[in-house]
C-alpha cells in the first residue's frame, strides 16, 4: 500500500521546504498532509520552522508557525473526517 510512503514523502518534502523554500510552502504541505492523514507530525514541522527562522528576540515572542500548524491540523480534522471516512 502506498499511503505510508506518501505520508513520509510529504513530511520529508515539508522539512526540506523549511530550509529551502518560502514560508508558505511548508504550510501548504502541512495542509495537504492534514487533509489526508491524522498528521500530528505536522506540529514538528511547524516547530522546526520556528526554530530555524524566527529569532528569539523581544519582537517575536510567539511561535507563529507552530500555532499555525496546530490550527491547520486541528481545523482540518472535521473536513478530513467528512471526506475520507
Amino acid at each position: 500500500m502506498m499511503l505510508p510512503y506518501i505520508r513520509a514523502l510529504l513530511l520529508f518534502a515539508a522539512l526540506l521546504c523549511v530550509v529551502f523554500a518560502p514560508p508558505w510552502a511548508p504550510l501548504i504541505l502541512i495542509g495537504i498532509l492534514s487533509l489526508r492523514f491524522n498528521a500530528w507530525e505536522a506540529l514538528f514541522v511547524g516547530m522546526t520552522m520556528d526554530l530555524v527562522w524566527l529569532p528569539g528576540t523581544f519582537f517575536y515572542p510567539l511561535p507563529l508557525f507552530t500555532l499555525a500548524s496546530f490550527l491547520i491540523v486541528w481545523g482540518l480534522e472535521p473536513l478530513r473526517r467528512e471526506l475520507f471516512v
